[in-house]
């Protein structure tokens, strides 16, 4: 379990106690914005395969609350949407990913209608998925950490580009939102068939049958069937 509470909290302190706060600038400034990604990048791949790690070697027998099959059944639901937002978020150019400023230039299209953070919804409706549906310890700190990262990363990404002074980063702000739809419902956007992501629709499907057909290959032999 030592592990796995390492690893856990070493990854959220790289992202919401390094990248998250103005110590981001100061280490850009110090030893430059490509030796930062590296290291940023070295730290939470470390982290995160100690998470990985620790989370496999724990017995997950110290439960909580024991899920029951309607809640398996929203679960999977949720799986479907997250795997669904998170391939086509992926496929999707956005300005808020690591050095792609230059997607501001593209206008808004596709999954940016909905949320200006897909990517960061599909890992959050994954990560609540699985928390709901897992009641042991090992599996709150692990998927809670995920949850915890997505959620708040957000805020943080959003507080970090409402200081930018590029008016193509006010009027991104201005035309999306974080919330999922609330761009759409407000009428400061229009999703049409147009914006569908045929490709990325159809994989993330795929992604989810894959997951949903080999789940016991990658769970430890828990099988969603």
């Amino acid at each position: 379990m030592e592990l796995l509470i390492t690893g856990c909290a070493g990854f959220l302190i790289v992202h919401l106690g390094i990248s998250g706060t103005p110590l981001r600038a100061i280490l850009q400034s110090a030893i430059g914005e490509q030796a930062y990604l590296g290291v940023y990048s070295l730290l939470s791949f470390a982290t995160f395969a100690l998470m990985v790690y620790g989370y496999v070697q724990v017995h997950h027998a110290d439960f909580l609350w024991y899920p029951t099959p309607l809640v398996f059944t929203v679960t999977k639901v949720l799986l479907l949407i997250s795997l669904v937002t998170l391939v086509t978020g992926t496929l999707t150019p956005n300005p808020t990913m690591v050095m792609a400023e230059a997607a501001l230039d593209n206008g808004v299209t596709g999954m940016l209608k909905v949320t200006r953070h897909p990517v960061q919804w599909g890992i959050l409706l994954f990560a609540v998925g699985h928390l709901i549906a897992n009641g042991d310890v090992a599996s709150i700190l692990f998927f809670g950490t995920l949850a915890i990262l997505s959620f708040i990363g957000m805020f943080s990404m959003d507080a970090r580009r409402r200081k930018e002074t590029d008016p193509r980063w006010q009027a991104f702000m201005e035309k999306t939102s974080m919330l999922p739809f609330a761009a759409i419902l407000s009428g400061r956007q229009k999703f049409t068939a147009d914006d569908i992501n045929w490709m990325g629709l159809i994989a993330g499907i795929g992604l989810y049958a894959a997951a949903y057909w080999l789940h016991d290959m990658v769970s430890g032999g828990v099988s969603l069937f």
